[in-house]
């Protein structure tokens, strides 16, 4: 059997089934690249589930290990990721290779970032497509998302930013709200263009300390910002009455 299971923002977001089914696996692998823990260590971890397991970096998980899970076929085996089990692409592909191969797969959802984004006072039913918002490198400055956001704005939708991490670096790089607000203000001025988004930081949910920062001047004046990690952005569509309400009175 393969799992695929998501730990959620913090250790004691995992479920009792996904510590249920991590118990009797034969080996335990944790993909590091996509996101981190907002609060807790890898160590507490350990502990609720009784196991031992590999941490991998994306090298590791995007060509090596495929060939480990097809042991799956004889053994369970699970694969950790932070958050939701089948967020990002690369888990979905493991799937597809696991059911040609023929082998049996068991996905257990967790906790994410998704999870909290009403907890910004938005209507969870008006968010249109997700993007992630990625650095902007001298040869490298793509800007997809920001064309999807303006997508999203002209069809009065939120929009959910999930923000670019570069694990596979050194120091390893998480991008912050207010990163996020700059590379959106740089593209602006390569199109000779300026949007005024209303902005809304999402900064360490799930946490103890999390905080919900409301403004682009807030954000980028917010001390918790440059210290707080991981980090989301929001950026807001048409706002009905009861969400203007609960912008203005929830987290000012």
């Amino acid at each position: 059997m393969l799992y695929l299971i998501g730990i959620g923002l913090k250790p004691s977001h995992l479920t009792i089934e996904a510590k249920e089914a991590l118990q009797k696996c034969d080996e335990i692998y944790l993909e590091e690249y996509t996101s981190q823990y907002s609060q807790g260590h890898l160590d507490e971890l350990k502990q609720i589930i009784e196991k031992e397991f590999k941490v991998i970096n994306r090298i590791e998980t995007e060509e090596s290990l495929p060939e480990k899970l097809m042991i799956a076929k004889d053994k369970n085996i699970a694969l950790m990721i932070f958050g939701n089990a089948l967020t990002a692409t690369t888990h979905i592909q493991f799937l597809l290779d696991a059911k040609e191969k023929g082998i049996k797969i068991k996905i257990i959802p967790g906790i994410s970032i998704t999870n909290y984004i009403a907890e910004s006072g938005l209507d969870e039913y008006k968010f249109g497509r997700t993007v992630t918002i990625c650095y902007q490198l001298d040869n490298f400055k793509p800007e997809s998302f920001y064309h999807q956001i303006k997508e999203n704005q002209k069809n009065g939708l939120h929009t959910l930013c999930l923000l670019d991490i570069k694990k596979d670096q050194s120091p390893t790089r998480l991008m912050n709200c207010k990163e996020a607000i700059e590379i959106i203000n740089e593209i602006e001025k390569r199109h000779n263009e300026e949007n005024n988004f209303n902005y809304i930081g999402l900064v360490c949910m799930g946490s103890d300390n999390q905080k919900i920062i409301i403004g682009k001047e807030k954000i980028i004046n917010s001390c918790e910002v440059e210290k707080l990690y991981p980090q989301t952005l929001i950026i807001s569509g048409k706002i009905n009455e009861k969400e203007k309400e609960c912008l203005e009175n929830l987290y000012n």
